[in-house]
């Protein structure tokens, strides 16, 4: 009979009430910020992290999964009767972290044997975009569903995953060098806020809106027009420092864009290091990707 491993890393912002109830496991990234060292997930809220962000002058740096955490991952599935083992991690396109998971996972095979199936699934995303889908993975375990088929959803849920993300301040991308001063300088004068399509492994700006009133508009046309079948899905508002904007964000996309429901969750460390600590993005299932 199959035991089943379920486990993903920090940047899939899975609130800690989800990956208790569901039994997933988290292995976290690794932060460093103003001379001190941060697990992802288990030393500091992301709301502490934003506010770390607004006040400080520095730009904290990321690192990808440590491989002494992935090997502990692999020893504890292990050693608690697994017969296999699932891993969603972050995009490889933008991390390490892919290809580290896989380098280790060959070193546990030379230690302990390969009696425990491993398999692991690049999430070609970032957030909350991959942590519905290891919640989806998680939810068929509990019905009994076999490793293959879990597998095989979940891999055919990233396929679908897309997300547009707001960023409402341009003066954390001008700090970390992803924009000049220059083009900050004329974008904040002009109120400009970049929209951006996150799928398939890439983040792309694909549009501009000019004032923060413009932004939420914006993310719920895009959303309507992409997602399949709203009425018949979730769609994920995850955010940072906006609570007003999340807010309307999620009635909007219900009352405007159809979705069935609309979930909210907060933006983690990893992801609000780069796009910015005021930042907001609608997540929802499109057209399935070849």
């Amino acid at each position: 009979m199959e035991k089943i491993c379920i486990f993903t890393d920090s940047t899939s912002d899975l609130p800690h009430e989800q990956a208790e109830r569901w039994n997933i496991d988290i292995v976290p990234i690794q932060i460093q910020a103003n001379g001190k060292t941060y697990r992802e997930y288990y030393d500091i809220t992301p709301e502490e992290y934003w506010k770390l962000l607004l006040e400080s002058d520095e730009i904290p740096q990321t690192s990808q999964i440590k491989m002494e955490d992935l090997m502990a991952q692999y020893k504890k599935a292990k050693a608690e009767g697994c017969t296999h083992c699932v891993g969603v991690i972050i995009n490889g396109a933008g991390s390490g972290s892919y290809q580290t998971a896989n380098i280790v996972r060959d070193m546990f095979y030379e230690e302990c044997g390969q009696d425990m199936v491993i398999e692991l699934i690049d999430s070609e995303s970032y957030t909350y975009m991959y942590g519905n889908v290891v919640i989806e993975g998680a939810k068929l375990r509990e019905a009994g569903a076999s490793f293959d088929e879990i597998v095989r959803t979940m891999r055919h849920s990233i396929k679908c995953m897309e997300a547009y993300l707001g960023v409402y301040s341009l003066r954390h991308l001008k700090k970390s060098g992803r924009i000049s001063g220059g083009t900050a300088f004329v974008g904040e004068a002009l109120g400009l806020r970049p929209i951006s399509l996150v799928r398939a492994g890439s983040v792309d700006v694909c549009t501009k809106v000019r004032g923060d009133k413009n932004v939420v508009p914006k993310l719920v046309e895009l959303a309507k027009k992409e997602a399949v079948d709203p009425a018949g899905q979730t769609a994920y508002v995850v955010y940072a420092a906006v609570p007003e904007e999340q807010i309307a964000l999620a009635e909007k996309l219900m009352l405007e864009a159809g979705f069935g429901s609309v979930e909210r969750y907060p933006i983690g460390m990893a992801v609000t290091t780069n796009a910015g600590p005021q930042s907001i993005a609608v997540i929802f299932r499109g057209k399935p990707r070849d």
